[in-house]
């Protein structure tokens, strides 16, 4: 299993918060396409991938980029912008099946994307309930979509709610059984840290190997703790 322990997501479209995250400690840097760049931004955050980022991030096997939902218009888009740059990694979001993780990683580990590793989201029902098939589909880790699965079943997304804990569960169960690397969800409230820090503990207890970071100061602690170094 790859010694994956901090995830954290830049928006694309933000050059200096991504050189930033690619000077840091994460072990697991994502440059996103999707939710976190509004849709009239994506068209630049597509060209900055292409032209002056790719130099800093194209050669650096810690870095991913999320694209938008793979059967959606602006995941085609993603595609057809990314072709030809030869990404360290893809991370999926909104996954459901594990045909549609076989058919991504026919597509994006071809000699044309040249993608060595596909990270998928679990956050819709239909992802939660293949789980296990999904894992086994062929993925590098399984990252914890909490608020978006929450807003899909009507539940409360605080990471100590019951439901969620279930999710959560079942998501690290499945990446532990394949061997997998496995990311929790992140916790967003900053001024908490003693929450944060029960939030890690928990993640370990749950069977984690890492966890998502809102930024560089939560990436090193999570770093600290899923080393062991608490």
């Amino acid at each position: 299993m790859t010694n994956f322990r901090s995830y954290i997501l830049v928006p694309a479209s933000d050059a200096a918060a991504s050189r930033s995250a690619l000077a840091g400690s994460a072990d697991l840097v994502v440059l996103d396409l999707e939710d976190t760049v509004p849709d009239d931004l994506k068209p630049r955050a597509r060209i900055m991938l292409r032209t002056g980022m790719s130099a800093d991030w194209v050669g650096d096997d810690r870095c991913a980029v999320r694209v938008n939902t793979w059967n959606s218009k602006a995941g085609e888009v993603d595609r057809m912008a990314l072709a030809g740059l030869y990404l360290p990694a893809v991370v999926l979001p909104k996954v459901d099946t594990p045909e549609a993780v076989a058919t991504a990683r026919q597509i994006l580990t071809d000699d044309e994307f040249g993608a060595s590793a596909l990270h998928v989201i679990i956050e819709t029902p239909g992802g939660l309930t293949n789980i296990s098939a999904i894992t086994k589909a062929g993925v590098a880790s399984l990252v914890v979509g909490a608020f978006d699965l929450a807003k899909a079943l009507g539940i409360d997304p605080d990471p100590s709610s019951a439901q969620i804990i279930e999710a959560r569960k079942a998501v690290a169960a499945a990446a532990n059984s394949a061997g997998v690397a496995s990311f929790d969800m992140p916790w967003v409230d900053l001024e908490d840290g003693d929450g944060f820090e029960a939030h890690l503990v928990q993640a370990l207890d749950l069977g984690f190997t890492g966890c998502c970071a809102m930024n560089e100061a939560q990436a090193q602690r999570i770093n600290m703790v899923f080393s062991g170094s608490r």
